[in-house]
C-alpha cells in the first residue's frame, strides 16, 4: 500500500482536522442546489454513485426558478428527477454509454458522445464543468472516502478541475480498497460541500444466460490457459464463463477488468482467481466498477485483495499489455463476413456504447500470449418472432463499427470458434459461416466477399 496525498484544496481545508472540516462542510441538498448557477456545466457520477439528494433538490429549484444546466456522465440510474419530460427544456444530458439513457433519448435532451471508455476523463475535462457531484462512502479513520462502486465514472482529474465539488456521503456504499497510481479515494479536505444520504443503493441484476450462452462459455473456457489475466464483460455470459473455468479446473487466474460482477466474485471464492501470476498489482484483483448487488458489495467492501483504479489506467491498452496471457472477452451485436463488429447500435439507433471493447482487444493482443475474444449468439428472433442471423453479409445500414476488421481475433458463437487474425477476406467469411446458425449458412455462402 502507498501513502495517499491530497491534490485538491476544498472549501474548509484550512480548518483544524478532517473531523472538524467534515462538520463545517455539512449542508442540505437544497443549500447545495442553490450553489449551482444558471448555465452551469456539471459532471455527475453514475448509478449507485449518482447524487440522488442533489438530483431532487436541483430539479425542484429549476422548476421553480427556471434556468438551464448541462450534465455530463454515463449510466444514468432509473428514476432520476432531473431527466424527466417536464425538465427536458432545462436539462441536457450527454452520455458516452447508454443503458437507461436509450429509453430517455426520445425526449430530445439526452445525447450520445462516442469515446473509448478510458477517454471519459478527457471528454469530461474538455466540457469544462464548473461543478462535480458524486456519492462516496463514509470516511475512514484518516478522512479518506471511497468513491466506491462506480468510482471510475468520475475521474479525480475532473474533480481537480472543477470549481465546486459536492459529495453525498452514504454509509451504505462499501469502502473499496484503492491505492497507488490512479487510486479512487477522495479526502474530506478536497471537497466543498457534504450532503448526508442513506438512500438504498442501485442494484444491477445480472441477466440469466441460456443454453446457447453455456455452449459459448465452454468454447471460451477452452481458450483460457492457466495463469491467464482475464477481462470479462457484463451479463449472464460472463458469469457462465466463470462457472466453466471452475469446472475445467483452471488455475492461478488473475483479474484486471473495467467492470467486475458476481461471476468474478465466485472465481475468487473458489480459488481459481488468486492473481499470483500477474505482472501488475500481483495478488490483487483490479477493476474500475463493481456491478451487482449486496452480496458482491459485502464481499468487496474492505477486502484488501481488491485494488480499484481509474479507467484511464485500467483500460489503457499499454497497461493491459503489461500482463502476460491477457484474455479479453467482450460482447457483439452483429458481425459481418469481413469481420467488422457492431457492439453498440441497432441500425442507426444507439443501444449501448463504444465502451472499452477496442482498448481491450488491442491490449490483449499486445500482451505476451494474449487473446481477444468477441462473443455473440448466432441468431435472435425479431419482434415478429422471425429468426434472424447475427452473422451477416454486411452490417445493418446505419450500424456503427465498434471494432474494425483489422483488429478482430477470435469470434465465438454457440457453434464454435472462428480465428480471423491474418486471414484473407475469403478465409474470414468461411470461418464465420462455419459458426453461424445452420439455417443461414447457405444464404451466407451465396453472399461471400470475393
Amino acid at each position: 500500500m502507498t501513502t495517499l496525498t491530497t491534490t485538491r484544496r476544498g472549501r474548509c481545508a484550512g480548518i483544524k482536522d478532517w473531523q472538524a472540516q467534515y462538520q463545517a462542510l455539512q449542508m442540505t441538498a437544497r443549500e447545495a442546489a442553490e450553489l449551482i448557477r444558471d448555465g452551469d456545466v456539471l459532471a455527475f457520477a453514475a448509478m449507485a454513485n449518482w447524487p440522488w439528494e442533489l438530483d431532487s433538490a436541483l430539479a425542484e429549484r429549476l422548476l421553480k426558478t427556471g434556468g438551464h444546466v448541462a450534465i455530463h456522465g454515463h449510466f444514468i440510474p432509473a428514476g432520476t428527477r432531473l431527466l424527466t419530460p417536464e425538465l427536458a427544456g432545462q436539462v441536457t444530458y450527454d452520455s458516452n454509454f447508454y443503458g437507461v439513457e436509450r429509453s430517455l433519448s426520445p425526449m430530445g435532451n439526452v445525447r450520445f458522445v462516442p469515446t473509448n471508455l478510458s477517454q471519459t476523463v478527457d471528454w469530461l475535462r474538455s466540457r469544462k464543468p464548473r461543478v462535480a457531484a458524486l456519492t462516496c462512502s463514509s470516511p475512514d479513520a484518516d478522512g479518506w472516502m471511497s468513491r466506491s462502486l462506480w468510482a471510475a465514472s468520475l475521474h479525480r482529474n475532473v474533480l481537480e478541475q472543477c470549481e465546486l465539488v459536492l459529495v453525498e456521503v452514504n454509509p451504505r456504499l462499501p469502502d473499496i480498497a484503492s491505492d497507488g497510481a490512479c487510486h479512487t479515494r477522495l479526502h474530506v479536505s478536497e471537497v466543498d460541500g457534504i450532503i448526508s444520504s442513506d438512500r438504498p443503493l442501485v442494484e444491477t441484476p445480472v441477466a440469466a444466460g441460456n443454453e446457447a450462452d453455456r455452449r459459448i462459455a465452454g468454447y471460451i473456457a477452452e481458450l483460457v490457459p492457466d495463469g491467464a489475466c482475464l477481462q470479462l464483460g457484463l451479463g449472464g455470459l460472463a458469469n457462465i464463463v466463470g462457472e466453466c473455468l471452475v469446472h475445467a479446473g483452471k488455475r492461478d487466474l488473475g483479474i484486471q477488468t473495467e467492470v467486475l460482477s458476481t461471476g468474478v466474485m465466485e472465481l475468487m471464492r473458489s480459488g481459481v482467481v488468486n492473481n499470483s501470476r500477474k505482472q501488475t498489482c500481483p495478488g490483487r484483483t483490479v477493476c474500475g466498477h463493481l456491478v451487482g448487488g449486496q452480496e458482491l458489495w459485502d464481499f468487496a467492501g474492505g477486502n484488501p485483495v481488491f485494488c480499484q483504479r481509474e479507467l484511464s489506467w485500467v483500460n489503457d491498452a499499454r497497461n493491459i499489455a503489461r500482463n502476460d496471457r491477457v484474455i479479453s472477452v467482450n460482447n457483439a451485436l452483429e458481425v459481418d463476413l469481413t469481420g467488422q463488429v457492431n457492439a453498440e447500435s441497432i441500425g442507426p439507433r444507439q443501444y449501448s456504447g463504444t465502451g472499452g471493447q477496442l482498448e481491450w482487444i488491442l491490449g490483449a493482443q499486445w500482451s505476451e500470449g494474449g487473446k481477444s475474444i468477441l462473443a455473440l449468439r448466432s441468431s435472435y428472433r425479431d419482434k415478429a418472432g422471425v429468426l434472424r442471423s447475427k452473422i451477416v453479409p454486411q452490417l445493418t445500414p446505419g450500424s456503427v463499427v465498434t471494432t474494425p476488421r483489422t483488429c478482430v481475433q477470435y469470434v465465438v458463437t454457440e457453434y464454435g470458434v472462428a480465428d480471423l487474425k491474418y486471414k484473407s477476406t475469403l478465409e474470414r467469411a468461411r470461418a464465420l459461416i462455419a459458426i453461424a446458425h445452420p439455417d443461414f449458412r447457405r444464404e451466407l455462402e451465396r453472399q461471400m466477399p470475393l
